[in-house]
C-alpha cells in the first residue's frame, strides 16, 4: 500500500467529519502522524456505543481517542 498524501488525508478528514459530527460525543477531528505516515485523529468525549467506527477511509488510517469533556479552569481570568 502506498503512503497517503496530505491531500488524501485532508479529503479523509472531511469525510470523517461529515460522517461523525452529528454524534453527541464527537469532540473534533484532526490530522496527525503515526510512525511515518499521516493519519486522521478523531477525538471523542466518550466512545459512542453501538456505532462501528471507521478504521480507514481509502488508504488513510483513522484513529479514535477519548479526550473527555473540555472545561475551563476555575477561577481563571
Amino acid at each position: 500500500m502506498t503512503l497517503p498524501t496530505i491531500d488524501d488525508v485532508r479529503a479523509a478528514k472531511a469525510e470523517v467529519s461529515r460522517l461523525l459530527k452529528s454524534h453527541a460525543n464527537f469532540a473534533g477531528v484532526g490530522i496527525g502522524r503515526k510512525d511515518d505516515r499521516f493519519v486522521v485523529h478523531v477525538n471523542w468525549r466518550a466512545l459512542p456505543e453501538g456505532l462501528k467506527l471507521p478504521e480507514r477511509i481509502g488508504n488513510v488510517e483513522v484513529t479514535h481517542n477519548v479526550v473527555g469533556t473540555i472545561r475551563p479552569l476555575s477561577g481563571g481570568d
